[in-house]
């Protein structure tokens, strides 16, 4: 699924993406430099908001990612 993440953060042109986790939740990521990766230890990602927050995330509660379709109304979207 690393790879997969990595596919669409490295794509020219870059398309904004979303990350889907176990807990339903879905991570935007609007440009390249919203997404980092962990070299130590591996397995991990963050993702940056544009206010300033951040969430790191084990790969292992990845579920889905690409261009999802829009969230239902009342889902939380970050």
């Amino acid at each position: 699924m690393i790879d997969t993440i990595k596919s669409f953060r490295y794509a020219e042109p870059f398309e904004p993406f979303d990350i889907e986790l176990s807990s339903g939740r879905v991570l935007r990521v609007e440009t390249p430099d919203h997404i980092a990766f962990a070299e130590l230890p591996q397995g991990r990602l963050a993702v940056l908001n544009d206010d300033g927050t951040s969430l790191i995330v084990s790969i292992l509660h990845v579920v889905n990612v690409g261009h999802l379709p829009p969230a239902k109304s009342g889902q939380e979207e970050t």
